[in-house]
């Protein structure tokens, strides 16, 4: 496949959320998450993963019902008796992990730019776009989301205009994080995987007072926090500054919690883009080891 280039797909961003919003049937889609209610399981893959996370803060607040995010391949060994629904995130509609999500006998919903037969689908627009790691393809379901949640265009176009000139050239990477901003924690350690990078390892902020600080004796990593404006985050600040390669901190910007963990996504994202360019390193265009697809497609039957 011939993939699009990273900074086109950047440069692109906000034309394309636009064009989505204008050609999604906003309302209708609006309604469809209204309705659900009772306990919810959400799950998604890969880049989709991102999506998930987000849906799950989105319908815990706005629809005030338990919601939760589990990977797809869980479905096959959790009880389900205690839920009413489950959506499962995907773009394409028809991964492997869509089928096994329903498999059961929960009230099922695809939440994708590729609806499918035989299915409540919660349908938007996505703008053609070749990318291995997820660019537009993440940002777009998430403003969807983000306009559910808080019905705010000049907000949305504000976060998504939102940038950050932070670099960094390593390939070890920590992230302090918590249920505050776990959708920018999921997209950063996804897509700095993915792509290739190198390794990202999310700790819960609390966890890591709890005996984790001694990885820094194996680590040349750069720590990425995700801070508030609480005690435990200043002492995080104060302890651990001169203890990482570089600490890179984005700090909380709005008053609302999920507008945050939207607009840390966005940065988190900003950085990424950062760093594969510093390093040199195409996230959308990149070389594929031989038997990444021999992974991608394999069989549902093997568990």
């Amino acid at each position: 496949m011939i993939y699009d280039k990273m900074n086109d797909c950047f440069a692109t961003m906000i034309e394309k959320t636009e064009y989505a919003l204008e050609n999604s049937d906003l309302p209708m889609i609006f309604d469809q998450l209204r309705r659900i209610d009772g306990p919810t399981l959400i799950t998604g893959s890969g880049g989709s993963s991102i999506v998930a996370v987000f849906l799950a803060k989105i319908l815990q607040k706005k629809n005030g019902i338990i919601a939760d995010f589990c990977p797809c391949r869980d479905i096959a060994y959790r009880p389900l008796s205690g839920y009413k629904n489950i959506i499962a995130v995907s773009y394409s509609g028809r991964n492997l992990g869509v089928k096994l999500s329903f498999d059961n006998d929960l009230n099922h919903y695809l939440f994708t730019g590729n609806p499918q037969a035989d299915i409540r689908n919660i349908v938007y627009t996505m703008p053609l776009e070749r990318s291995y790691v997820s660019i537009n393809a993440t940002v777009i379901p998430l403003s969807i989301l983000f306009l559910y949640y808080r019905n705010d265009r000049d907000l949305l176009d504000e976060i998504l205009k939102s940038d950050t000139d932070v670099v960094s050239n390593n390939r070890q990477f920590e992230a302090l994080s918590g249920y505050d901003s776990l959708t920018a924690a999921t997209l950063l350690e996804s897509s700095i995987t993915e792509a290739g990078i190198g390794t990202c390892i999310i700790h819960d902020k609390y966890n890591y007072c709890h005996g984790r600080i001694n990885i820094i004796r194996r680590s040349d990593a750069d720590l990425i926090l995700f801070a508030s404006d609480n005690e435990l985050d200043r002492t995080l600040q104060d302890v651990l500054a001169d203890k990482y390669q570089r600490m890179i901190v984005f700090d909380q910007k709005y008053d609302d919690p999920l507008v945050n963990d939207f607009y840390l996504s966005l940065l988190s994202l900003k950085l990424i883009r950062n760093i594969a360019e510093t390093i040199q390193i195409d996230i959308s265009d990149m070389q594929e080891l031989p038997d990444n697809d021999r992974l991608y497609l394999f069989d549902r039957s093997v568990r």
